[in-house]
């Protein structure tokens, strides 16, 4: 236990110390992922897909907040989809403000969850932002994966209708994809199943009792699946069972390496205490603070012998 929260201490201690450079990386980092997925999926435009234009866009990243992040990857996402259809570059392009207006209006903070969870998609791993969003937002983030999570479906099924589109084939317009979308089982299931992973990580991570976000994390990523299972199962909808069990592990991993690294808090030695006066009644919680033992140095003075020696005849004279 003291080695746990040592190593917490230590890494609490080197974030907060290098909190900006860190942010700046995450940032740069997070960019790169995005443009080469965006690129990977729909990189129609040689320009914008070429390894220059990428690693521009990734220095611009090391310097703009998230929220500027957000922006840049959306512009970039909808350009990318512009080069194959205009009308479904504008589309794409009207789903990202109508959604960005509906998080503003419920005060979410993590728009980078819009573009994000569609990046999350096409590498197999959409639980990921649902997971990260209940575990340090609250429950107004819930607009901001239903709107990542439509958006992410809705280029899942312009990626899978690529062929089709290159073609001119009837039938592959913007609002046909999205009567196309909304008439298949799998949206609903997928759309289901990140809400209730959301919700569950975001409800259990706030009650007292220990390890309230391990708990959160691993009844979350069991209730997600269970939908994602059941669609797979009984409709034919989903992934393949494979990449559903992989993308969950990784989003459990993650979840919990956030767990540990950033809250962890024990509950069980929680004290609560009522009392009143003339005037008011008080209800006072009181939790203990976690001392971290120092190890007790021992320094020694090493003398040589000639020093000894030395003194020695001093006294003598």
């Amino acid at each position: 236990m003291k080695l746990d929260l040592a190593v917490r201490s230590h890494v609490s201690n080197f974030i907060s110390r290098h909190e900006n450079v860190l942010r700046r990386i995450l940032g740069a980092a997070w960019t790169l992922l995005g443009v080469s997925v965006v690129s990977g999926a729909f990189g129609f435009s040689d320009l914008l897909s070429s390894v220059a234009v990428r690693l521009l866009l990734t220095v611009a990243g090391f310097f703009l907040p998230s929220s500027g992040i957000a922006v840049m990857l959306v512009i970039y996402m909808v350009l990318q989809v512009l080069s194959l259809s205009q009308s479904i570059g504008i589309l794409v392009f009207f789903m990202f403000a109508v959604f960005y207006i509906f998080c503003y209006s419920y005060k979410a903070r993590f728009y980078n969850m819009l573009p994000g969870i569609a990046i999350f998609y096409r590498a197999s791993i959409p639980y990921v932002g649902p997971m990260v969003a209940g575990l340090f937002g609250g429950y107004h983030e819930v607009t901001s994966v239903i709107g990542g999570s439509v958006i992410a479906y809705y280029l899942k099924t312009v990626h899978d209708a690529i062929p089709s589109i290159s073609e001119g084939s009837d039938g592959t317009g913007a609002l046909d994809l999205l009567s196309t979308m909304v008439s298949g089982s799998g949206f609903y299931f997928f759309i289901a199943s990140m809400i209730v992973l959301f919700l569950a990580v975001c409800t259990i991570k706030n009650l007292r009792v220990s390890y309230s976000w391990i708990i959160a994390v691993i009844g979350g990523t069991i209730a997600e699946m269970l939908i994602m299972f059941g669609g797979v199962m009984f409709f034919g909808q989903g992934p393949e069972i494979w990449v559903l069990i992989g993308g969950n592990i990784v989003s459990l991993l993650v979840g919990i390496l956030c767990a540990l690294l950033f809250r962890n808090l024990d509950f069980s030695r929680v004290e609560r205490v009522q009392f009143e006066d003339d005037d008011y009644y008080y209800y006072v919680t009181a939790v203990p603070k976690i001392h971290i033992a120092e190890e007790d140095k021992e320094i020694k003075k090493i003398t040589s012998g000639t020093e000894e020696k030395s003194d020695e005849k001093e006294v003598n004279a």
